[in-house]
């Protein structure tokens, strides 16, 4: 590739509280042949007045009345015939880029196999401050996905690519058609990593190529339980579509890949009532412990009958998650050095 166009698409909803700093560390990015399409999806703050401050001619705003997140796909694809680049990313409205981002990447699309390149994304909280490290690839998974499918025995139990860190080569998402969000699912990245992976080949770099905000309104937070049960649904329709060589390729059977998502929904009910001991809904917190306790196994058990100890308590669990080193959403923080032009 010599010098290819890169296509960022946004789609965002009121989101004028981060995304100047989006926006930002796209500028701010050492590779400047870009563009970037805004999709706003009915926002009624003020979000479109930042926006529209910006004089960039390669920056487009485009407004459309509410859809929602279970129409995200329908919002992102409609940015994406708007493009006109070789390789395509998303820059969700509250996430931001490091500047070398994209210097990164683009060499490894001059394979003509690889379609899809990734990295790792840290996460942070309101004010920038680094909190934790998003979903890791698992350590021996086939990250190149050579040969072709191999990657779907990690990939088939979780989604380890974070959106803001991957980049993807256009002609393989167009052939896709491109995002996928299939009825009752609530985020559009999953299946199209898992259709990505039946097209060519992965490259991992293990650099940081994201910072992937956590905030109160984040659809990941207050839908998390119910991602998990909808992926359920559909990496098993998946799985099932799947041919013979490819479901050998993944190594796993019909059963094995049931129990082992029942095991992640499980856990996904404790993750759930600790995240409502954050909210200080107590009761709702406990309703998932008691579901975790029953549907469990053992190291499930004993942590939900903790959370359910804790609820009654009214307390969270971040310091001794802490303490025995699981917390994600801990509360010690470090500012990270914000890559892009001083945000006010």
């Amino acid at each position: 590739m010599n010098n290819p166009l890169i296509s960022v698409v946004m789609p965002v909803y009121n989101h004028d509280w981060y995304i100047k700093k989006s926006m930002d560390s796209l500028i701010a990015q050492s590779y400047q042949n870009w563009e970037l399409v805004i999709i706003d999806d009915g926002s009624t703050d003020n979000t479109a007045k930042v926006i529209k401050s910006y004089k960039d001619p390669r920056i487009r705003y485009n407004y459309q009345e509410n859809q929602g997140v279970k129409h995200l796909a329908d919002t992102i694809n409609k940015g994406v015939r708007m493009t006109k680049g070789e390789l395509i990313t998303m820059l969700p409205s509250d996430d931001i880029w490091p500047p070398d981002r994209f210097e990164k990447q683009i060499p490894l699309f001059e394979d003509p196999n690889v379609v899809l390149c990734f990295g790792s994304v840290l996460l942070i909280d309101e004010e920038d401050n680094l909190v934790g490290i998003g979903t890791a690839p698992p350590k021996k998974t086939n990250l190149d996905n050579k040969p072709i499918g191999s990657i779907l025995h990690e990939l088939l139990l979780h989604n380890f690519m974070i959106q803001t860190g991957v980049l993807i080569r256009k002609t393989t998402l167009e052939k896709i058609g491109l995002y996928i969000q299939p009825p009752g699912l609530l985020a559009e990245d999953y299946p199209t990593h898992l259709a990505l992976a039946l097209e060519g080949e992965f490259r991992y770099l293990d650099l940081v190529l994201g910072y992937y905000r956590l905030h109160g309104t984040q659809m990941t937070k207050i839908h998390y339980l119910k991602m998990v049960q909808t992926d359920l649904d559909y990496v098993m329709k998946f799985f099932k579509q799947l041919s013979p060589e490819m479901k050998e390729k993944s190594g796993w059977t019909e059963d094995t890949l049931l129990k082992a998502r029942l095991k992640l929904l499980n856990h996904a009910y404790f993750q759930e009532g600790r995240s409502k001991l954050l909210r200080k809904d107590w009761q709702e917190a406990r309703a998932n412990f008691i579901t975790a306790l029953i549907k469990g196994g053992f190291s499930v058990k004993l942590k939900a009958v903790g959370g359910i100890i804790f609820s009654y308590l009214h307390n969270d669990m971040e310091k001794i998650a802490k303490i025995i080193g699981k917390g994600k959403l801990l509360k010690n923080k470090k500012q990270i050095p914000f890559a892009g032009p001083k945000v006010n």
